[in-house]
């Protein structure tokens, strides 16, 4: 019996919330206007220091046909292209 009257009780005293939650609002009621602000506004300008021809770039990437195994064969041959340098010990000597 006290469950069941505390349980009463809590549902009443949360009755005045819901129902001020649900109440209808009016449509005519004034809303402030929102102000209009550009994601871009706080961006940094000027990031790149030089432009390049986009023309030149673009032949340049459509030199690899076949796509990253072009890259690969690519970077091998300059690899065996370049001077070799000889590998320096922990104590600094050859």
């Amino acid at each position: 019996m006290k469950q069941t009257l505390l349980s009463l009780c809590g549902a009443l005293a949360c009755l005045p919330l819901a129902a001020h939650a649900q109440s209808p609002t009016d449509p005519a009621a004034p809303v402030p206007s929102v102000q209009y602000r550009s994601v871009f506004k706080d961006t940094p300008t000027g990031v790149e220091t030089e432009t390049l021809d986009w023309k030149a770039a673009n032949a340049q990437v459509g030199q690899f046909l076949r796509g990253h195994i072009d890259i690969l064969k690519w970077e091998a041959a300059q690899q065996k292209h370049a001077p070799a340098t000889p590998a320096a010990t922990e104590s600094g000597k050859p």
